[in-house]
């Protein structure tokens, strides 16, 4: 596919991120580039800045140039604050939840998509401001290709029945220079590729989620380039399957994340930054209405979902579908903790995995830490000394972890 063909699809906005921790939207499991604004061909509802709960600044994070870059030596402890983001279109629900550290920054927003059949893009963003370090979701997108007969006028990058009409593309690298370079990571047009592994646990959960034949290779790719005079890395994971019926190729990218810092900086703190991409989840009230915009979609509702009153009206009309559809998701999510928590194990280094008792669920942190805590309003603290008692901080209720044995 030439070059000419890519800014079609960039221009198109055919894309969603994926929510880690969920079925329908699995992210890796997902998340972190300074993400640029896409804005589709035929613009849905959307809220180009969402409302953020919780401690850390919504502003989004400025990490071009930090001034100082963090040390080797780990702190006495770390404590991770939830913070969550609002889908204004979709009746001001909150959309996704993600573990903040203490001191870094976090930003959101969600774009409908309804003329395609990646249905939203969940933009998220975790940085901190010191370091440098940033971790982002990625765009993904569905994609078709077959010859095309005469009389046929989609182009390249065009939208045809909600899927990009695009060539398959088999080679990862080349992935990411079509597909995301040109607008999500512009910085990596002149980096050099450091290293290539692939993840076979993703891609197998890829498959399983597909639930129909199929190819699947996962992979995380490392960059480095300069920026402002200083060596960077940037690790760029994602998974991409492929599928064929005939004559017609149907491929999908998705499990779309990258993180970003200074040499040396991600190795350092691979597990808070594990620990970021694992908690990343989209709401069950989110969620619910995403699959009700799926079936709207397949009923061919698109153009009414394209209108931002319309979409709203449509999700209030449907309002028992919804909690049905919810109910379904936190059946779902209690069934497979498990299943995601090995999976995390199996595809993110330097986290472990807890036992939640407050929450009543698992919960990845990273595993270079003696003491583990969860306090009433939902932090997490990690701490270094075995015999550190957090209830004398003074705010909130902490109860201790317990490793899962599951």
């Amino acid at each position: 596919m030439q070059r000419a063909a890519v800014a079609v699809i960039v221009s198109a906005a055919i894309s969603i991120v994926a929510c880690s921790g969920t079925d329908s939207l699995v992210d890796v499991p997902q998340p972190p580039t300074t993400m640029a604004s896409v804005a589709p061909t035929n613009p849905a509802p959307s809220s180009a800045t969402t409302v953020a709960t919780g401690s850390a600044s919504t502003d989004s994070p400025t990490t071009e140039s930090p001034t100082t870059v963090a040390t080797t030596t780990e702190p006495a402890s770390i404590r991770f604050t939830p913070q969550t983001f609002v889908d204004p279109a979709a009746n001001g629900v909150t959309a996704v939840s993600v573990l903040v550290p203490t001191g870094w920054q976090a930003s959101g927003s969600v774009q409908w998509l309804p003329l395609w059949s990646r249905l939203a893009f969940l933009q998220t963003r975790v940085a901190d401001p010191v370091s440098g370090i940033t971790v982002d979701w990625l765009p993904i997108q569905d994609f078709i290709y077959f010859t095309a007969p005469a009389g046929f006028d989609v182009p390249i990058g065009g939208n045809y029945q909600g899927k990009a009409y695009v060539p398959p593309i088999i080679d990862p690298v080349e992935f990411v220079r079509q597909f995301w370079v040109p607008n999500d990571l512009a910085e990596l047009a002149g980096a050099q590729l450091v290293s290539g592994v692939e993840v076979p646990a993703i891609a197998q959960d890829f498959l399983t989620q597909f639930g129909g034949p199929g190819e699947a290779h996962a992979y995380r790719l490392r960059y480095s380039y300069m920026r402002d005079g200083q060596a960077w890395e940037r690790d760029v994971s994602f998974a991409l399957l492929f599928t064929s019926n005939g004559d017609i190729t149907s491929w999908y990218v998705n499990y779309a994340h990258t993180a970003s810092a200074p040499q040396g900086e991600l190795d350092r703190n691979a597990g808070i930054i594990s620990t970021i991409i694992a908690s990343r989840i989209s709401t069950p009230e989110w969620e619910a209405n995403y699959r009700l915009v799926g079936q709207l979609f397949r009923q061919g509702l698109q153009q009414q979902m394209a209108d931002t009153v319309a979409f709203g009206e449509l999700l209030a009309q449907y309002r028992a579908e919804s909690a049905r559809l919810q109910q379904q998701v936190v059946n779902e999510r209690q069934a497979s903790q498990d299943r995601q928590a090995q999976f995390v194990r199996e595809t993110l280094g330097g986290v472990d995995t807890y036992v939640d008792p407050i929450n009543n669920t698992l919960v990845q942190l990273p595993s270079t830490w003696d003491t583990y805590w969860v306090n009433s309003q939902g932090d997490y603290l990690a701490v270094d000394d075995p015999g550190f008692d957090p209830n004398t901080l003074n705010d909130g209720t902490w109860t201790q972890l317990d490793v899962n044995d599951g």
